[in-house]
């Protein structure tokens, strides 16, 4: 049997454009589980002419049904992050570990897995329902990179008219006009750093 006596976090990430136009990563759920940590050895590589260290990392964890770790997700051990490059079951019939390979790579170099998530924050707008629009001034001058309304997940535009599945969102006033009026008790979240 495995010693499952490390802990470590599974955090799933998804993406979302900021107001540039650029993918920012926006992480989407995170949970801990209990994990058998093996021994990590390392080795350097050249990438673009700089040096890079990679770590790698076996973990074993206890298989969960409801929420299996998924290849995309990112590993965060002892305040390191590790991007996962394989997950292996070994016996189909009774599911009861994962067998994970996970590589870290030094954060000074080169990283993959997001690592400034403390700076982002989330603002929740509950509609009286009938309006489309809402100023909070918490956010005049954020960046505002995700809004979401029960959910679904619109477009944020700068410029312009919204229509359908976009918001307009004001930097100047922090007022957000929608593209769709609200429902009563319809949850508006807004995703920002």
């Amino acid at each position: 049997m495995y010693k499952l006596n490390r802990r470590v976090t599974i955090n799933r990430y998804t993406t979302s454009l900021n107001e540039f136009g650029g993918l920012v990563s926006v992480l989407t759920g995170s949970w801990s589980k209990w994990a058998d940590a093996e021994q990590r050895d390392g080795s350097m590589a050249k990438s673009y002419d700089q040096n890079q260290w990679t770590y790698d990392q076996n973990f074993i964890l206890r298989y969960e049904r409801e929420r299996p770790t998924r290849s995309n997700d990112v590993i965060e051990y002892e305040s390191q992050f590790y991007k996962i490059n394989s997950i292996q079951i070994r016996t189909e019939g009774a599911k009861s570990f994962e067998y994970i390979k996970a590589t870290k790579l030094d954060e000074s170099i080169n990283s993959d897995a997001p690592m400034d998530t403390g700076n982002i924050k989330v603002y929740n707008y509950i509609a009286e329902g009938g309006e489309y629009e809402f100023t909070y001034n918490g956010l005049v001058g954020k960046n505002v990179f995700g809004a979401f309304k029960d959910g679904i997940q619109y477009l944020v535009i700068t410029s312009g008219s919204p229509l359908g599945k976009e918001v307009l969102y004001n930097s100047a006033t922090g007022e957000f006009t929608w593209g769709a009026y609200f429902e009563i008790n319809e949850v508006a979240t807004i995703l920002y750093y």
